[in-house]
């Protein structure tokens, strides 16, 4: 709770030392194509977002990545050789996202 309480109290003086203005403007569509990436740490590593867009205005390509990407081959690797039973382990030790590698 004490955590809870002090990650709010730092939320409001933070929000407290904001510069007056609009919260929320308008933005003008691009002039032509672009490409943008972000990139975030999550709990297992980290989530990649990649995206084009083209002369009209709509996305044409798009990327995202989860970290499972790189380790669902490593796990692979650690259980070669091994017998059935033992997958259920080395698969929780990895914890991949399955949703995630669907991406």
């Amino acid at each position: 709770m004490r955590e809870v309480e002090q990650s709010l109290s730092l939320v409001e003086q933070i929000l407290g030392r904001l510069p007056a203005g609009p919260i929320r403007v308008d933005i003008t569509a691009p002039d032509g194509p672009r490409e943008g990436m972000a990139l975030v740490e999550g709990f297992r590593g980290d989530i990649l977002a990649w995206l084009r867009i083209g002369e009209d205005g709509l996305i044409t390509r798009c990327h995202l990545r989860d970290p499972s990407w790189f380790q669902w081959p490593l796990l692979e690797a650690a259980i070669e050789g091994n017998i059935v039973a033992d997958f259920p382990l080395c698969n929780k030790s990895f914890n991949c996202s399955y949703s995630g590698h669907d991406l």
